[in-house]
């Protein structure tokens, strides 16, 4: 799959989902096992860098719902990007400190309408704790655009992309 030039294994995206399923699935605590386990696949497969890209590459494909690379879009980006690091901060027992940094450079990254991934593969060694602060934004994004585009409207066109990116 590839955004801008960048190249994901579509198995490291749908993992990548998963696990933002997983993180937002407090009221289906059925389908934490069957969602565990795909990661779980997943990451033996695809190893947990690729993993991170493909998160990457879903904020990306995420704020592209919201205006990130279009005229207009870097009006919101301050506000926005402020606002999403001050929640992501709220999980301190899963986020650490250092990596908000990165949250905030990959988010700027899109919204500036380059390739968050090819810029996130540029930027240097990944410590163990990004990926889960990559998730956690991931998630909250998806819950800003089920917000304003109604239940469920981010993983379909998430989904539909992915789909369209097999064909």
């Amino acid at each position: 799959m590839a955004m801008r030039g960048a190249q994901v294994k579509v198995g490291a995206v749908q993992a990548a989902w998963d696990q933002v399923c997983a993180l937002r699935s407090e009221d289906d605590l059925a389908a934490l096992p069957e969602l565990a386990e795909r990661i779980s696949t997943a990451t033996a497969i695809y190893g947990g860098h690729e993993l991170l890209r493909g998160t990457v590459f879903l904020i990306g494909g995420a704020l592209e719902q919201i205006g990130a690379g279009r005229p207009g879009g870097e009006q919101i980006a301050e506000k926005f990007t402020k606002t999403l690091l001050n929640k992501v901060a709220q999980w301190a027992e899963v986020v650490e400190p250092a990596d908000l940094p990165m949250v905030r450079q990959v988010v700027t990254v899109a919204f500036e309408g380059r390739d968050p991934v090819a810029w996130r593969d540029q930027a240097g060694l990944v410590p163990d704790s990004e990926p889960r602060a990559m998730t956690c934004a991931l998630a909250l994004i998806a819950d800003f655009v089920d917000r304003i585009d109604g239940p469920g409207a981010c993983e379909r066109v998430l989904l539909t992309a992915l789909g369209s990116a097999l064909d």
